[in-house]
């Protein structure tokens, strides 16, 4: 990948450090590592998190020009000088923005996944007291900000798309769909790292996540106890929450919750075998491959009912309203009282599915297109 002549390709992942943002960055420079004819000069500016994964995913990155390792953390970046590393650079890729900077040196491509930008009336912040949703809706105005300093974007499905064509600040930019997908490594079991789950003769119900709001995982707590007073079901539900959030739980959440820890992209599909179904109880997502990765371990979804879900798993996944904790459980208690033969067939069409969605290195050859695109369209310039 050296090239005197050969654009200037800057992979930006130092802001991610939590959840799919980081495995789907991950899974992006893993690919890149092994492709053979990349006509540019590509240098990586990752977070230890990213990093992390790709020495776990067993990546090559000696293949690029170099790796900074930099943890940015918000508008705090400003003050960590990352615009230095854009310097001598034809384009920046920010797996997923914004990336905070007071000069704007060159030519920026923001993947986006922030919900909240595009539906700030939602359920979530409708729960909210007023100065919470007031600090909450100025944070994301900033955000915007920022984001529009972009000269284009790359997101995950079509409805993040339409949504951003209707924001002021991203009128007239360009904006491409590139389909999210499942990592190679829920394939190659060799790969696959262990991760250590209590054995209990319970029901165990998990979801891979930070404990974001719109997640809507304060609710565990609560389902747990109508599962058993209401339908005589013993569930245990296990969560990914870094310590510091899982100290700000409840105890109550805490007494009721099983906390695994963060899980790098090799322990995920360990994780969903542990399992024996999946909950996903979120009120607002762009895009999120815990459904898809379910699906692709023939493992039950269990999911809220709402477009963002259906628009990625059909008729693929056991829907009920995620704001009544006791729909939630006649749900979840339905699909148990069934005898396991009968949840075979549904699994495996789940499975099927799946596969219809484009591969790792698919999704990795369209972002890599599209930087290449921009580049040259620059030179032409």
């Amino acid at each position: 990948m050296t090239n005197p002549n050969a654009p200037k390709i800057l992979i930006n992942c130092s802001n991610l450090h939590v959840g799919g943002a980081v495995a789907v960055a991950s899974s992006f420079i893993d690919c890149l590592s092994r492709f053979e004819d990349v006509r540019a000069e590509i240098s990586l500016l990752v977070s230890s998190l990213v990093l992390k994964n790709l020495h776990a995913l067993g990546t090559d990155t000696s293949i690029f020009k170099s790796v900074v390792v930099l943890d940015c953390y918000g508008i705090k970046s400003m003050w960590q000088g990352v615009d230095k590393y854009f310097v001598g650079q034809d384009v920046v890729f920010t797996v997923f923005g914004p990336s905070y900077f007071l000069f704007k040196r060159t030519h920026h491509l923001f993947g986006f996944a922030q919900p909240s930008i595009i539906y700030p009336n939602n359920s979530m912040t409708k729960r909210m007291g007023l100065i919470s949703r007031l600090k909450l809706r100025a944070k994301f105005k900033l955000q915007e900000l920022f984001f529009s300093r972009a000269d284009q974007f790359v997101v995950e499905l079509e409805h993040v798309k339409v949504g951003l064509e209707k924001l002021y600040f991203f009128k007239g930019k360009a904006i491409d769909v590139v389909y999210s997908t499942v990592d190679s490594v829920f394939s190659q079991t060799e790969r696959w790292q262990p991760v250590t789950i209590p054995d209990t003769t319970s029901i165990k119900l998990g979801i891979i996540s930070r404990n974001y709001p719109h997640k809507n995982l304060a609710c565990l707590p609560m389902l747990k106890h109508v599962l058993r007073e209401r339908h005589s079901l013993d569930v245990d539900f296990f969560v990914t929450f870094p310590e510091q959030e899982w100290q700000q739980c409840t105890p109550f959440f805490r007494e009721n919750i099983v906390n695994v820890g963060p899980l790098t992209l090799t322990q995920c599909p360990s994780f969903y075998t542990a399992m024996d179904g999946v909950i996903f109880p979120s009120l607002l997502e762009c895009f999120s491959a815990v459904p898809i990765e379910t699906m692709m371990m023939k493992r039950p979804l269990f999911a809220s009912d709402l477009p963002f879900i259906r628009d990625c798993c059909h008729e693929h996944a056991y829907y009920f309203d995620p704001l009544n904790v006791d729909a939630m459980a006649d749900v979840i208690a339905d699909y148990y009282a069934g005898l396991p033969a009968a949840h075979e067939k549904p699994l495996a069409d789940a499975y099927e599915f799946v596969q219809g969605y484009p591969g790792p290195n698919h999704r990795a050859q369209a972002y890599i297109d599209l930087v290449l695109k921009a580049a040259a369209q620059l030179q032409h310039h």
